[in-house]
């Protein structure tokens, strides 16, 4: 069961209110970057009534409710995860009244880590009846806790540029006591079979005690379409499996109108049904890793025969309209020269609102003249933001937006537009000075063969940018991408005195097919590259110490570390892997453990010279700098079993290391006890081998 949280603690969840020191007096608490965000997750009933969101104590995770129409706004906690066993992911409302959410966890006793189990609830707004879904009739009651919750009141502040009023901050209320229902572990774990069960597809505005769900019952990878009661938890067939979909979307209307799937030759295909009809038509193919013209569905727009898809338009993802009549050809939305058009922006029935996309940093076009009208004046009012809207009730009068930045994971408004009124909800990061961070700076340096190549360079608040202690920091992937954004690594190392630098090598994401493809079955060699060409990029003008340069990463970044220890110890002094893999063979033999194994090995390769070559743990013997590897054992995207084996190859070497393997942590230490771990060895290990890192005047001089 959910244990009790101290008032205290409580007390002090949603406040926004940080004690300001004098400049740069002391660094700040390495716990404020290791805690879970305040507020994540927010969405609004179809009412425009009630927001939930969830929040974090320490370990824990919480769902919170809040009434927009109730006396004195108060906040109410209305379910709990239970720290080590399961957590709260995402959180949707079926209706007015209902909330549905999804839990996750890791089964024990297996011999790889595995993709966590997931299970579905439902929860009434004010924290009753409390239902795991899905399960038999005698699996779905539920252990009930008690305990006290504290709520809290909104306070109201400056207007809003162009009028309207804004709500600064959420100050502490009155304490109540009220009774809620825990998750209990047995029951929402009970029946293993299958494993994901979380697998909502819509609700249905016509029919508000159902919602629709997939779910593969007999194990094949195909899953069928089902009604379910989101009060008793009885359920109906709706569409039987049809392969090779696995995924299924709506028209936001309670229709299923598009289905795709993978097939083991890495194929996609990808079907739809007209309007009023029952037949699948297929729509494409796809080749997961090679360059086409062929457009790739997303959604489906309401009451028309019409789907939004990503697709090829001068060598970059583009926003189409597909007309599934075959009247009209394929019409081009949005594109941009440089990069990809990114995740369509959709309303809560799927209507399309607009288009996120990445440069130096993110903007979002929008369709709609609603959506551009309130983004720009946000943009005016906090003009070093990303602003973009994430949910809004069904009349589409009030909306949710997030705002956020390279020191702001998001801040999150309600904003009105009867009243024309902006309201605060509070911030992920509440007690983080953002001034005293670091900045992202967008930097482009050339690689050894004349290829420009984009990144981020970030560095302590009130120092130069000159002759600093660097960390090189080479995202996860490889088909990812850095972007500006916040990272509680990130700024942790800028508080402590480390400018840090990121790179988009070859092989990430978001600048184009022949970008993205060009680290096909090739990881140790051209991003690698591109990595160390930044590197000597920093040195050479003046950025970054030579003496004083590590380079760490996660997962694939983490990899690239540990391949910069066995490479170039001329340019690292140390190297941080963080959930990294060491052995591209290993790699491929635990593709086994996920569904798209046929996608990860076909990324990585099958030529054996190679991989062994690519592999830093076949070469321990020519490493000579200091080596941290942090590890979780329930990692299911790179086994710990990739840093239990290089540290053995290193005390065989007698090489300088330390391996940290956390109990229970997953891939990206969703836990604060985990990146609390990670942070203090990071910052040990960095104080040892690269000294302190750089501090502003004002503290040199006294």
């Amino acid at each position: 069961m959910i244990t009790a949280v101290r008032s205290a603690a409580l007390a002090a969840l949603l406040s926004t209110t940080t004690t300001m020191t004098a400049a740069f007096a002391a660094p700040q608490s390495l716990e404020d970057f290791a805690r879970l965000p305040q507020i994540r997750e927010v969405s609004m009933s179809p009412d425009g009534r009630h927001v939930a969101f969830i929040s974090s104590i320490d370990d824990t995770s919480i769902v919170m409710t809040f009434d927009r129409d109730g006396g004195g706004n108060e906040y109410r906690q209305v379910a709990g995860s239970e720290p080590g066993k399961f957590d709260l992911r995402w959180c949707r409302w079926a209706n007015n009244e209902r909330l549905l959410c999804g839990i996750s966890g890791n089964i024990r006793g297996k011999k790889y880590a595995e993709p966590p189990y997931s299970r579905m609830v439902a929860v009434n707004v004010d924290g009753s009846d409390l239902k795991v879904l899905q399960l038999r009739p005698d699996k779905g009651n539920m252990v009930v806790a008690t305990t006290t919750m504290q709520n809290f009141r909104f306070n109201e502040a400056p207007n809003l540029s162009g009028g309207g009023k804004i709500s600064n901050a959420i100050n502490q209320g009155d304490m109540q006591d009220y009774k809620y229902k825990g998750l209990g572990t047995d029951n929402a774990t009970a029946s293993y079979n299958p494993e994901r069960q979380d697998g909502l597809i819509d609700v249905n505005p016509d029919d508000r005690e159902r919602v629709l769900i997939e779910l593969d019952d007999d194990r094949d990878s195909y899953p069928s379409v089902f009604s379910l009661n989101i009060y008793s938890g009885e359920r109906g067939l709706v569409l039987n499996e049809n392969p090779p979909i696995n995924s299924f979307a709506t028209d936001g209307r309670g229709e299923i109108r598009l289905g795709w799937g993978n097939t083991e030759n890495l194929k996609t295909h990808f079907f739809a049904r007209l309007e009023g009809e029952r037949e699948w038509r297929a729509l494409s193919r796809v080749d997961a890793f090679t360059s086409t013209d062929v457009l790739r569905p997303v959604s489906v727009a309401p009451w028309k025969n019409t789907i939004y898809a990503l697709g090829d338009y001068q060598g970059r993802d583009a926003l189409w309209a597909i007309d599934l009549t075959d009247k009209e050809p394929p019409r081009l939305l949005f594109n941009h020269p440089l990069v990809d058009a990114g995740e369509p922006l959709l309303t809560a029935d799927k209507r399309l609102l607009g288009i996120r996309y990445d440069v130096e940093r993110p903007y979002a076009y929008y369709e709609t003249e609603t959506g551009r009208s309130l983004i720009d004046r946000l943009q005016k009012q906090f003009p070093n933001k990303f602003h973009h809207i994430i949910d809004s009730n069904e009349s589409e009068t009030t909306f949710v937006v997030q705002s956020s930045s390279d020191v702001d994971e998001g801040t999150y408004y309600l904003f009105d537009t009867d009243e024309d009124r902006l309201q605060r909800l509070g911030t992920a990061y509440p007690e983080l000075q953002q001034e005293f961070l670091g900045r992202m700076t967008n930097i482009v340096y050339k690689a050894s063969d004349g290829t420009e190549v984009p990144g981020y360079l970030t560095v302590p608040s009130g120092v130069p940018s000159k002759n600093l202690p660097l960390v090189v920091l080479p995202h996860d992937g490889p088909l990812e991408r850095d972007s500006w954004r916040f990272s509680f690594l990130r700024t942790f190392l800028a508080s402590r005195g480390y400018a840090v630098l990121q790179m988009n090598y070859r092989g990430s994401s978001g600048y184009g097919q022949k970008w993205r493809l060009a680290a096909h079955q090739d990881w140790g060699g051209l991003p690698y590259s591109d990595i160390v060409d930044a590197t000597r990029w920093a040195i050479s003008e003046g950025v970054a110490d030579p003496k004083r340069v590590c380079i760490a990463g996660s997962g694939f970044g983490g990899y690239a570390a540990l391949l910069g220890a066995v490479r170039n110890n001329d340019l690292y002094r140390c190297s941080i892997s963080i959930a990294g893999f060491s052995d591209l063979e290993l790699l491929r033999d635990h593709a086994t453990v996920h569904q798209d194994a046929h996608y990860r090995r076909e990324q990585i390769g099958s030529e054996r010279d190679k991989l062994r070559k690519d592999s830093p743990l076949k070469h321990v013997d020519k490493i000579t700098v200091p080596v941290l590897m942090v590890h979780g054992d329930k990692d299911s995207e790179v086994q710990v079993d990739q840093t239990k084996a290089m540290a053995s190859a290193l005390k065989r070497g007698k090489k300088a290391h330390k391996a940290v393997l956390i109990d229970g942590a997953n891939h990206i230490f969703e836990r604060k006890s985990d990146r609390v771990t990670l942070l203090k060895e990071v910052e040990a290990f960095l104080m040892e081998h690269l000294g302190k890192g750089a501090q502003p005047d004002s503290e040199q001089a006294s």
